[in-house]
């Protein structure tokens, strides 16, 4: 019963998420473990170049900013998908191959933490980010350092690092690291801060960031995470 409850959870997710166009990502929010250890998350759209669908899942350890162990899953179908009809299907194939990992981690579709932070659609994004959690009346400043060097050979080469800071009603401030100016992405054009989210500790910060990626004369938009916790 609890795979169909977490099946049925994670339906209802995905169709709430919006339907990716051309090559674009549409990100999923898949929820944490309850000590928010553990973060799962799906994307997933058509790929421009072969209009087949494909997908990609994470269970990501938040305290180390890393896959866990068979924590990453990513594949691409080579048949095109009629007019019309979602990819959303690919990301369901991997969520079937991930959910014991899921499980053994207690990895729950309803505790997705809260939002803080989301960029409105046409809007672009400043390289520093300030604004106010409203649950809490904390005030968070997210400062994106990017690095991108534009090759003769047209292969873009770039990485970013984070500097977060949570000013809290007492005036408190806490101060955070994220990111990593010293991994160098190849075929990464730029990098966008998406959205923020909050773990159910409070502590656990998942920034889902989205990258412009150029492969030849394709240009594709794909998104990642990276987790930090506040002291």
């Amino acid at each position: 019963m609890k795979h169909r409850h977490a099946l049925a959870v994670l339906t209802a997710l995905l169709f709430l998420a919006p339907l990716a166009a051309g090559d674009l990502a549409a990100f999923v929010d898949l929820g944490f473990s309850a000590d928010s250890s553990c973060f799962m998350y799906g994307q997933y759209g058509i790929d421009a170049a072969t209009s087949g669908p494909w997908a990609e899942l994470g269970i990501v350890d938040t305290r180390k900013n890393q896959f866990l162990p068979k924590g990453h899953l990513e594949k691409a179908w080579p048949r095109a998908i009629e007019a019309g009809i979602s990819p959303i299907g690919a990301l369901f194939s991997l969520y079937a191959e991930a959910a014991p990992l899921a499980a053994s981690k207690r990895i729950d579709p309803l505790d997705s933490g809260r939002l803080i932070y989301a960029l409105v659609d046409g809007v672009e994004s400043p390289a520093r980010l300030e604004f106010q959690d409203y649950g809490t009346d904390d005030v968070w400043t997210i400062t994106m350092n990017k690095s991108v060097a534009e090759p003769k050979d047209g292969s873009p080469r770039s990485s970013f690092g984070l500097q977060l800071e949570r000013t809290q009603k007492d005036g408190s401030i806490q101060r955070v690291s994220a990111g990593n100016l010293s991994i160098v992405r190849e075929g990464v054009r730029d990098y966008v801060i998406r959205s923020v989210i909050l773990g159910p500790d409070g502590r656990t910060v998942v920034i889902v960031v989205e990258k412009a990626m150029v492969k030849g004369t394709q240009r594709s938009v794909r998104s990642m995470v990276e987790t930090c916790r506040m002291p």
